[in-house]
């Protein structure tokens, strides 16, 4: 029935195809009409099978012999029919190819009817445009008359005119030769003229140029002037004492008053005599020798010259020389500071600055003598343990043995750390071992020897985005420093804080930064952070220990591998350490 009822629908829209096709429209209905007959005809066969097949079965129930016939007859059926079902659903893509191609045609249609139309109004267009342009032709025609007649006018005028140029030419060429005449004459005169203001002109400028010179050399003389009261008022009133020597003969030519009362000597014991010939300068050799490199034009310094006053007093003095022209003449200055004051406030500074490394020195030994006897006296309470009966001994001798070992590894630890500050630099660095190191697997075992100690004040530490890069240098020493800094961090930090360690990669060289959130480092601390036995009275009141060593290390091994080690507050959040290591530590060594 759906068939049937296909057809049907395809028939209708057949006959409603536009009449522009009607060959090929009449085609696909008598084509359609076709399928219809076909389909109703399966459509009886379907229902007599079916009515055979009821017939079938009611005679199978009766006897089973005729049954089996009748099912391979009924199957025989059911092929046919499935066949024919097949047959129907091909004809059924066919009709829809005839549609589609029906509404292509009618598609094809419609655009040759638009082409149509925009010819037809093209043409309608062009035949306007041919009018158009004929009357044009028709006004160019008429206009081309009228250029004539008035051509035919202009050629008359001109004929005219060139009577008259003739006429006017003959006059033109009279004035023109009286025009000739009065130009020479014009020139005669002109060149005089120019003469005479070219002569005016000269005498002008050489006047100019003489006022400005007599001017120039007046602001010269006054400068000269104003220079020279400058430079005595400075050499007569400065607090150096200044030599003015002949470059040639190496003879004084002057000296100031200050140099005078410096050295105790007079002006006239001073003056045209040599250098050498003055007591305060009395190593005759020496000062030879530079007057010798003065004549060359050399420059020199002495920043620490002793010299002798008339009076037998020794004093410091800083000897600076230079030599210039004085109009025709070379001559030497030699300018003399006393520095006695200045090196006996040094002296003074390096006796202070010694004094108080003594006292943290004796201070810090004190501090690490402590530590040393803590680990003695437990070792001592383990053997004295161990000596024990076993009945009365608490603890198993092997316990007590790996206390000992444990003690003897942290005493082993303090003198180490004490060897390496106090040794001797070059000998210590001759000992580096250097080998390639995995920086991340390094961390990762520092951090993991760190962890007890942070969990005490429940200090949490991360490490994250370590490169995982190899570096040359002497892994125990790399790690001991490593192990002193995020130490110091847990030191510093704050109870239930945090230790964060970075590490990156930059023109060659790593660069490891160990942040702690405590309160920072005094400004008057920070220079001072890496010093031998230097501890921050912030870290000594918080109640840490130590030697003062541990960061006076860090700095140790880190130059030691060609590398730096700086530290930086974070205002009242903290403080920064960062370490430069060169990757390639070998090739600094």
């Amino acid at each position: 029935m759906k068939n049937s009822s296909d057809l049907a629908i395809l028939v209708k829209e057949k006959r409603e195809i536009p009449r522009k096709v009607p060959g090929k429209a009449e085609k696909l209905r008598l084509k359609a009409e076709q399928l219809a007959v076909t389909a109703k005809e399966n459509e009886t066969i379907r229902d007599r099978l079916a009515i055979t097949a009821k017939e079938l079965a009611v005679t199978a129930r009766e006897k089973e012999d005729v049954r089996s016939n009748l099912a391979v007859t009924a199957e025989k059926l059911r092929l046919k029919a499935e066949q024919l079902a097949v047959t129907a659903e091909e004809k059924e893509d066919a009709r829809n190819n005839l549609v589609v191609t029906a509404k292509q045609l009618a598609a094809i249609a419609e655009e040759k009817e638009v082409v149509r139309r925009k010819l037809e109004v093209m043409a309608k267009k062009l035949a306007v445009t041919a009018k158009e342009k004929e009357d044009v032709r028709r006004k160019l025609a008429i206009t081309a008359k009228q250029l004539a007649v008035t051509a035919k006018e202009k050629e008359d005028v001109r004929r005219k005119l060139v009577v008259t140029a003739k006429q006017l030419a003959v006059t033109a060429k009279e004035k023109e030769d009286v025009r000739r005449k009065l130009a020479v004459a014009a020139k005669q005169l002109a060149v005089t003229a120019k003469e005479k203001e070219d002569v005016r002109r000269k005498l002008a400028v050489t006047a100019e140029e003489l006022r400005l010179k007599a001017v120039q050399e007046i602001k010269i003389k006054t400068k000269l002037n104003e220079s020279e009261i400058r430079y005595r008022r400075l050499f007569e009133t400065g607090h150096d004492g200044i030599l003015i020597l002949n470059s040639e003969t190496g003879q004084i030519t002057d000296v100031n008053p200050f140099l005078e009362k410096l050295l105790g000597y007079s002006k006239s014991e001073f003056l045209n005599k040599k250098l050498w010939e003055v007591g305060a300068f009395k190593n005759i050799r020496a000062s030879m020798e530079a007057f010798e490199i003065f004549k060359k034009g050399g420059h020199l310094l002495y920043e620490d010259l002793p010299l002798e006053t008339k009076s037998g007093q020794q004093i410091e003095v800083e000897f600076v020389t230079n030599s210039y022209m004085a109009g025709a003449i070379r001559v030497i200055q030699c300018n003399i500071r006393d520095i006695t004051e200045r090196k006996k406030l040094e002296l003074a500074k390096e006796t202070s600055r010694l004094l108080e490394e003594e006292r943290l020195k004796v201070e810090s030994i004190a501090d690490a003598t402590h530590e040393l006897r803590t680990p003695l006296a437990i070792i001592k309470g383990n053997v004295d343990l161990a000596m024990r009966s076993q009945l009365k001994n608490p603890k198993p001798p092997k316990s007590a043995l790996r206390a000992i070992n444990y003690e003897i590894k942290h005493l082993s630890s303090i003198l180490t750390d004490l060897t390496l500050i106090t040794s001797n630099k070059v000998e210590l660095k001759n000992k580096i071992i250097y080998n390639k190191v995995n920086l991340r697997l390094l961390l990762v075992r520092v951090i993991g020897r760190c962890t007890t100690l942070a969990y005490k004040k429940n200090i949490s530490i991360t490490a994250n985005k370590i490169p995982d890069l190899t570096i040359f240098g002497d892994k125990a020493y790399l790690e001991k420093m490593l192990a002193n800094l995020i130490k110091n961090s847990i030191d510093y930090g704050k109870e239930n804080g945090h230790t964060e360690i970075l590490a990156k990669e930059s023109k060659g060289f790593i660069i490891i930064t160990v942040t702690d959130d405590g309160s920072g480092i005094a400004e008057e601390d920070l220079p001072h952070v890496f010093e031998r036995f230097y501890r921050a009275d912030k870290f000594q009141s918080s109640g840490g220990s130590g030697t003062g060593l541990g960061l006076a290390i860090v700095k140790w091994i880190a130059e030691v591998h060609g590398g730096e080690v700086s530290v930086k507050n974070l205002g009242n959040a903290g403080s920064v350490f960062k370490v430069s290591l060169p990757i390639n530590a070998q090739s600094r060594k």
